[in-house]
């Protein structure tokens, strides 16, 4: 299936664009892989690859979400070594997919971090972790037998040592 792009960015009149692709992301990395195999998908310098990749995936939830006019927006149903082998089939695409300096940061919640981490060294491995960056939240109040629930993780990863921050 071809991409569907939704937007571009930065269009600076030559082959170079910044995109949001909308649909499959599984099937939007491998298509896009494969760009980058044919010499279709290099940075602005005309290096190959994707300097910078940011993932939100689904939390393990077990809920279904629903958009702002009650239309269905995504299923989070997948859980446990479902859900580990899911963001694994991934995670290995990205680090093909990003150039020699890239980096990926993967955004997840206290449900799934943890496991995630493990795996993240196994691709990515271990040398390659720059941080783990702690986005802390405001929430609404809990009952008093809770702890609260304040805070996501961001774990950041390069190809290989010497890439970069942003």
């Amino acid at each position: 299936m071809p991409l569907q792009p939704v937007r571009t960015f930065n269009k600076t009149g030559g082959e170079w664009q910044n995109k949001l692709i909308f649909g499959d992301n599984l099937q939007a990395l491998k298509t896009l892989l494969e760009m980058k195999r044919r010499g279709e998908l290099c940075n602005a310098d005309g290096t190959p690859g994707v300097r910078l990749i940011y993932i939100d995936p689904p939390f393990a939830t077990k809920q279904e979400f629903r958009g702002s006019q009650d239309q269905k927006a995504y299923q989070d149903k997948i859980a446990g070594a479902e859900f580990v082998e899911f963001l694994r089939r991934r995670l290995i695409l990205i680090r093909e997919l990003l150039s020699e300096d890239g980096v990926a940061y993967i955004h997840l919640d206290y449900r799934k971090a943890h496991y995630a981490k493990i795996v993240l060294d196994e691709v990515f491995g271990e040398n390659n972790f720059l941080n783990e960056v702690i986005w802390h939240y405001k929430r609404w109040p809990t009952p008093a037998r809770e702890w609260q629930k304040m805070h996501d993780s961001l774990f950041a990863y390069t190809k290989r040592k010497g890439g970069h921050v942003f």
